[in-house]
């Protein structure tokens, strides 16, 4: 790759870093957000906590609220990680692709098993290295030039799937 990014040979696997241009508009929203998401957690729980819920049913709602609100901190949490990343990092074994976003020791990572995968490609419409998984389109690198994306995919494909009609992939 060039400056846009650096493939590295670990034991038994690869290493692909591709850095990203941050979307400043979406990040901003997700920490604003995560900030609201904060505060009424802190509300709701000092109210529960402080014993201001008199009746049973007004605590019973303000607890499934409460649920509810943390499965959707969940969410924010994992937006925010992603869109705070500088830098995609993607590793590449005998068993599995990781594509990793680090916030310093924090981060979204998602995992994917190498043989339910198909080989890389350029997805037309967001015009980025992508891979197939079952049904769903995983697109990373999509800051990348797309000359480079494309070398990319022409090395990883040359890597892993190089005579290889099923799909399945070339062990390492």
């Amino acid at each position: 790759m060039t400056s846009s990014g650096t493939i590295e040979e670990l034991e038994g696997s690869l290493k692909v870093t591709i850095p990203i241009e941050r979307n400043w508009a979406l990040l901003i929203l997700f920490s604003f957000t995560l900030l609201v998401w904060l505060g009424m957690m802190i509300v709701v729980l000092t109210y529960l906590i402080g014993g201001s819920s008199t009746g049973f049913v007004q605590t019973s709602i303000l607890i499934v609220w409460v649920l509810v609100w943390l499965w959707f901190g969940r969410f924010l949490w994992n937006r925010w990680q992603y869109f705070a990343a500088s830098r995609e990092i993607l590793f590449i074994d005998q068993e599995q692709i990781v594509i990793r976003r680090p916030v310093s020791i924090l981060g979204h990572t998602t995992t994917y098993d190498r043989q339910h995968i198909s080989e890389f490609y350029i997805s037309e419409r967001h015009q980025c290295p992508t891979f197939d998984y079952a049904y769903l389109n995983v697109y990373f690198g999509q800051s990348m030039v797309v000359e480079e994306a494309e070398a990319l995919v022409e090395e990883l494909n040359a890597r892993f799937f190089r005579n290889d009609n099923n799909g399945a992939g070339e062990n390492l």
